[in-house]
């Protein structure tokens, strides 16, 4: 079993700015796929499991963890639980190793869905991609990469 260091190299918690933007931090998601086992993606495309490593808790619940951590260290995010701001929705679409072309290392590579939602229930929709270098032989380093994968996720998120 695999644990994301997700509080390696994280902010520490910070007091609102005045003009902060509020934000109402919904219910993060995975499509069916993403499950406890480590996919790869092979450079022909192929999602083949591992039969070994898996993590501890399936990847949107890292996701979620890293946004609420990443809305409290941002001092232009308030987070609200109201119906009157905008809120934001986050569907994890992929969370898999990809094998570099030519054997030269693995990529953990994560796709997410985001949904913002304004007070006037416009609907903006954005696709955020990011990765991280895995080295060695698993886990190598997959725990770091998949902490500073799901940091770097979720501010994106909040960037928008």
């Amino acid at each position: 079993m695999i644990d994301p260091l997700l509080l390696e190299g994280a902010a520490e918690p910070v007091v609102d700015e005045v003009d902060a933007v509020a934000v109402r931090l919904l219910e993060t998601h995975a499509r069916d796929p993403i499950r406890h086992r480590i996919l790869y993606r092979t450079p022909e495309g192929e999602l083949l499991e591992d039969a070994v490593w898996r993590w501890s808790s399936t990847p949107d619940r890292y996701l979620d963890t890293a946004l609420h951590m990443a809305a409290a260290s941002n001092p232009k995010v308030r987070v609200a639980d109201t119906s009157k701001v905008s809120s934001l929705a986050a569907n994890l679409l992929a969370c898999y190793l990809e094998s570099v072309p030519g054997g030269a290392g693995r990529h953990l590579v994560g796709v997410v869905e985001l949904r913002i939602t304004d007070p006037d229930h416009a609907v903006r929709p954005e696709i955020l991609r990011a990765e991280e270098a895995v080295s060695g032989e698993l886990p190598g380093n997959l725990a770091v990469a998949m902490g500073r994968l799901m940091r770097r996720l979720a501010a994106d998120c909040l960037a928008f």
